[in-house]
């Protein structure tokens, strides 16, 4: 119980902290909720707080690149 409630805090403080560094928000393409910035494992990344959706540059480059194969 005291970890889910420190992840909320945790996750909570990194919406403020995004809220008042950037100039944009960022919405989901999916569900259109508010994104937040993490740090994977070797770069930055956008997720969802309402679904979960990740999203990175090599997911979009992944999907670029499916969109271009799709259409040969």
């Amino acid at each position: 119980m005291a970890t889910a409630i420190q992840d909320l805090v945790k996750e909570s403080i990194e919406v403020h902290s995004v809220w008042r560094n950037s100039d944009r928000v960022i919405h989901c393409g999916r569900c259109g909720g508010f994104m937040v910035t993490e740090q994977l494992i070797d770069q930055p990344a956008h997720r969802c707080v309402q679904c979960g959706e990740i999203i990175d540059a090599v997911i979009l480059q992944n999907r670029r690149r499916g969109l271009s194969v799709g259409m040969n």
